[in-house]
């Protein structure tokens, strides 16, 4: 029974679950540490301040997560439909709100010449003097930390009244929409992504037992 009051699935409440699954699945693959957190909000790293301005506003704004999984298990995601980034992508768009993700240099890598990208092998470890491939090589963890950045759309409900259309009358009408509504939900998002990433690697690693 889906209570709309909340927006009903696609209120940010539903991620509990995910949440909570993700509490256990930290602990199946330590010593790995996952660990995200809001680097931008509404395209300013002041997030304070652009926090401040969305509300003088009463407008909302999105954000950038960036998530960091350190010592990450070796050698995991299967190579062609559940690669470790195809496994990560697929939770972390369950959560609401989540519009793109990219790895490592992400969409930067479109830019640079191969010589730039190659991340260098620095000894016998399989340590690297850049991690522009963010950990990863054809959809399998090479050892160096996993990197990866999402991005969270400002929600719908806006103080800022808009032109819009009204089924119910058939014709187009003001909107204004009233209530207590966040101003930036990128704000909650960090343990959700981490919780994603976690089972995400929970879920390969005992694939690969």
């Amino acid at each position: 029974f889906s209570d709309l009051r909340g927006s009903g699935h696609f209120s940010g409440r539903i991620t509990w679950g995910l949440v909570a699954a993700g509490v256990i699945a930290k602990m199946i693959v330590r010593p790995a540490e996952i660990s995200a957190k809001l680097i931008s909000a509404g395209g300013m790293t002041d997030i304070d301040l652009a926090i401040e301005r969305a509300m003088a506003d009463g407008d909302t704004i999105g954000g950038i997560i960036e998530c960091r999984v350190k010592n990450p298990p070796k050698a995991i995601g299967e190579p062609f439909f559940y690669s470790i980034e195809s496994a990560i992508s697929h939770l972390t768009f369950s959560i609401p709100a989540i519009k793109g993700i990219e790895f490592g240099s992400g969409f930067g890598a479109a830019k640079m010449k191969g010589s730039e990208h190659n991340d260098r092998f620095t000894g016998r470890s399989g340590t690297t003097a850049t991690n522009n491939a963010g950990g990863i090589n054809g959809g399998i963890t090479n050892g160096n930390e996993v990197v990866f950045r999402v991005a969270v759309k400002p929600t719908s409900s806006t103080g800022v009244e808009q032109n819009t259309f009204d089924f119910s009358k058939g014709e187009m009408t003001s909107l204004k929409v009233k209530g207590r509504h966040d101003t930036c939900i990128a704000l909650r998002m960090p343990v959700i992504v981490e919780a994603a990433a976690s089972v995400a690697m929970a879920d390969l690693l005992l694939i690969d037992r």
